[in-house]
């Protein structure tokens, strides 16, 4: 009963087909992957009283593998690159990110070996992952000449699901990362030490019509010249697809991003809601 109701909420149930059949016997798509294909999509974004309409874009690629140093070992691999987002509106902006990434890796029987004294072999209840994000930079135009760049940020998870799939995750861990903020009155370089938490949570069904995504960031940078200041920002995402054309799936995405001490130049608190559409050529399973 337990494994049939893990089974429902990850929506792994055995047996699921994900082709369908015409009336003249040929064969179409019915599941899809969420992250894979080219993203290529339009979004009304509401913030504060303002309303502006901004289009995104970007490559997904995700993968499964076997580990090569440990017999039932998987890799879950998961890639977006060149994902960028503009607006306009009365507050004009675009975010650019070169590469995002989460790698976990899932051990049927996870173990920790404690090599003081007499080794042990104690058991482990975790998944470990790697999250990964290069060069991703903010530019306002509205806050005058200026922008932000995060250079790298690097965390170290660990997940307590233990899914076998890519269908479930909950990765939580400390976060090394430094930006350069480039103000008017000068560049800033602040750096966080693993002094941040990072969460990057997600749940799909198995035929991949529906797939929700949260993430977070939470914790202390320093900067360069001294001084130091607590920021957190968080994001949730619901996708659904609708349908399909010519096998390309379109999807309805709905957002919601809450941000504290750590939008744009001026390190600005702010919520922000979005609902829009999009497709994802080469997105099928």
């Amino acid at each position: 009963m337990v494994a049939l109701a893990l089974a429902l909420l990850l929506g792994t149930v055995p047996g699921l087909s994900c082709e369908g059949r015409t009336a003249a016997g040929e064969t179409f798509p019915t599941c899809f992957d969420p992250g894979t294909g080219w993203v290529l999509g339009t979004a009304l974004r509401v913030q504060d009283d303002t309303q502006a309409l901004a289009v995104r874009t970007g490559l997904l690629v995700r993968a499964d593998r076997s580990s090569g140093s440990k017999a039932d070992s998987l890799w879950f691999d998961s890639h977006r690159l060149l994902m960028t987002e503009a607006w306009g509106g009365e507050q004009p902006g675009l975010t650019f990110t070169a590469y995002e990434g989460l790698l976990r890796r899932h051990v049927e029987e996870g173990a920790i070996l404690v090599s003081i004294g007499r080794p042990r072999r104690i058991p482990f209840p975790f998944d470990v992952a790697l999250a990964a994000r290069a060069a991703h930079l903010e530019r306002r135009t509205w806050e005058g000449a200026g922008w932000t760049l995060e250079t790298g940020r690097v965390g170290l998870l660990l997940d307590p699901l233990r899914t076998n799939t890519e269908w479930g995750w909950l990765a939580v861990g400390p976060a090394a990362s430094h930006a350069l903020r480039h103000a008017p009155d000068g560049p800033r370089n602040k750096v966080s030490p693993f002094t941040s938490l990072l969460l990057d949570a997600g749940w799909e069904t198995r035929d991949g019509r529906w797939a929700l995504r949260a993430t977070g960031l939470a914790g202390w940078s320093f900067e360069f010249d001294g001084g130091a200041h607590f920021r957190a920002r968080g994001e949730v995402a619901l996708e659904h697809v609708l349908l399909a054309v010519n096998d390309a799936p379109v999807f309805v995405r709905l957002t919601a991003t809450g941000v504290k001490n750590d939008a744009g130049l001026f390190r600005r608190d702010e919520g922000l809601l979005g609902v829009g559409l999009a497709v994802r050529p080469f997105g099928q399973r």
